[in-house]
């Protein structure tokens, strides 16, 4: 994923707009060059404001800022590389990324999240052995929410007519994490024969599963 930011600053709101509107039309030719479609890309945001001089100097309107943010999802690091070579120089743009991230729809998922599941349930059955009981069964497992956008934001520039930066892609890694409680078998004389309706939780274990496809 890149974040492309144009801005630039005038003596009216009008131009300011208009000269950031014109960039991110040519941006989306770029874009529509290099076979990147509509639904990968979106405008994040808009917006201008007067720029003031510090109250100790008069607090003195010194004209406006416009600015557009627009987010691009791209997957092959050779486009990634043009079009931040060629943002950079003929669009004059600021950019964040690119930032990685595994698709929904991977089986490394799937797989992150059986690895935690029984992770959580050999724990589990380790503690009821240290208090001398076993696992009845599964009482809840409960995903919690976590965050799983990408952890860091790197700027990019490209140095004018220089060549199209490498964009080494670095294979990433899927954590689950669940919360699993267990009913516990205690046996009368604290053995563990016969069942008894105790609940037993076992801590959230994150799992990490290497995840080969992956979309920027």
């Amino acid at each position: 994923m890149l974040w492309f930011r144009l801005s630039v600053f005038e003596d009216s709101p009008g131009k300011a707009l208009g000269d950031v509107g014109e960039r991110a039309e040519a941006l989306g030719a770029l874009l529509d060059e290099l076979g990147v479609s509509e639904a990968a890309r979106s405008t994040a945001g808009v917006s201008v404001a007067e720029e003031f001089d510090p109250p100790w100097r008069g607090n003195r309107g010194l004209g406006h800022r416009a600015t557009a943010r627009i987010v691009v999802r791209l997957s092959d690091p050779e486009v990634i590389g043009t079009v931040i070579a060629r943002a950079t120089e003929d669009l004059r743009a600021s950019i964040d990324g690119p930032h990685w991230f595994v698709t929904p729809d991977n089986p490394a998922r799937l797989e992150a999240a059986r690895l935690a599941a029984a992770d959580a349930r050999g724990k589990a059955e380790a503690y009821a052995a240290g208090a001398g009981a076993t696992l009845a069964g599964l009482v809840s497992l409960v995903e919690p929410e976590m965050d799983d956008r990408p952890a860091g934001i790197h700027r990019v520039s490209a140095a004018a007519d220089g060549p199209d930066p490498p964009i080494e892609v670095e294979e990433p890694e899927v954590q689950a994490t669940i919360d699993a409680t267990f009913a516990l078998r205690v046996a009368e004389d604290g053995g563990a024969d016969q069942p008894h309706a105790e609940a037993a939780a076992a801590a959230p274990r994150p799992k990490r599963a290497k995840a080969r496809k992956s979309r920027s």
